[in-house]
């Protein structure tokens, strides 16, 4: 990262750091006893604040609107994750309890809507100015925009559904099979499709700006790339898992949280510039 950021360049290798850590701890299944799950609870949250805050207060202090604008995105692209970290040892849907997949989307729900937030606040100091970029900023935008929605709706089906399976009415239709179902894991498909697609946008746009390293940029599109491949080539429908469906690519990038991870790693960016290190990262 930029060298001038001095004594605060250690919140941007925490915060990937810890990017890392909340995707083990929060994706491998594992049923830890109170005081763990109580620390893993407050711990994670904590670190990640504060090496957010590292970066951005700085930012906010300088009275500079540009600065700011870019920090507020920024931290905004780094919460959803940093709510994930509230439920250690969730793992996937299959392996947790009705009221732990109740407090799951529910959390996705709230953190979709921090994503969009930050997606979508991107876009103006990226096209601000003479030297701005008003290809790839606004379709970022536009694709992220149709994203969230689309996800948001998708959590609010999952909400609802834990709602019902907690109180069953006497006519009561399982949800598995059902033309809802089915819906929603096709407007899964495509909130998750969009998300990598708005990435990419904001790679480039963020190469365009001086912002990312173009090769950087490079990668980042081209794991996008990928992820959107996989996620055509497994098709519209979430089919059943299997035991080993970690090996499949196509399963894991159809993850609901799995296309936040690159817009964390845009919002860790977009800390580091904000905070004064004004170099390609």
């Amino acid at each position: 990262m930029a060298s001038d950021l001095g004594h605060r360049r250690w919140g941007a290798p925490v915060l990937l750091v810890m990017l890392l850590v909340a995707i083990g701890v929060f994706g491998v299944p594992s049923r830890y006893s109170p005081v763990i799950s109580a620390t893993l609870t407050l711990v994670q949250p904590v670190v990640i604040g504060a090496a957010a805050l590292s970066l951005f207060l700085p930012a906010w202090r300088s009275g500079d609107e540009d600065r700011r604008g870019i920090a507020l995105a920024g931290l905004l692209l780094i919460v959803p994750w940093a709510l994930l970290t509230l439920m250690p040892g969730f793992g996937p849907p299959f392996a947790a309890t009705l009221a732990m997949n109740h407090e799951r989307f529910v959390i996705l729900f709230i953190s979709t809507m921090f994503l969009g937030l930050g997606l979508w606040s991107l876009k103006d100091p990226l096209a601000r100015g003479e030297a701005g970029d008003r290809l790839a900023a606004p379709m970022g935008q536009a694709t992220a925009l149709f994203a969230v929605c689309i996800q948001l709706v998708w959590a609010a089906i999952l909400v609802g559904w834990t709602m019902t399976e907690a109180h069953k009415p006497k006519t009561y239709l399982p949800f598995d099979g059902t033309p809802m179902a089915n819906a929603s894991d096709v407007l899964l498909f495509f909130a998750g499709l969009l998300t990598y697609a708005s990435t990419a946008f904001y790679a480039l746009s963020f190469a365009r700006r001086g912002w990312l390293g173009k090769r950087t940029a490079t990668v980042m599109v081209a794991i996008a790339a990928v992820a959107i491949v996989g996620l055509i080539t497994r098709g519209l429908q979430y089919p059943d898992l299997p035991d080993n469906w970690y090996t499949m690519p196509g399963m894991i990038v159809g993850i609901p949280a799995i296309p936040w991870v690159m817009p964390y790693v845009l919002g860790v960016v977009a800390l580091v510039r904000a905070a004064g290190g004004g170099r390609t990262v």
